[in-house]
């Protein structure tokens, strides 16, 4: 099982009413979310959504994500993780 958590990240512009939502099993946790803006001091700009995932639990897990504005969706990503 990992022992450190691992990160994932996906472009995003919360400027544009876009933002990511992700849904996680039972067996991962969320230790961090954040935006990280692609230059700095650059207002409206586009960067990108960062989280450390953390596997507490054996067995096939699964993490989901969908960027959407209201219910519109422009994008969505599944991933499954074997965690022995």
């Amino acid at each position: 099982m990992l022992k450190k958590p691992f990160t994932i990240q996906f472009p995003e512009n919360p400027t544009s009413g876009f933002s990511w939502d992700i849904a996680t099993s039972s067996g991962l946790q969320v230790m961090r979310d954040s935006f990280v803006p692609e230059e700095e001091g650059n207002i409206g700009g586009g960067g990108y959504r960062v989280w450390d995932i953390q596997v507490t639990s054996q067995g096939s897990q699964k993490l989901k994500g969908t960027y959407r504005k209201g219910k519109q969706i422009a994008s969505c990503f599944e991933i499954i993780i074997d965690a022995e």
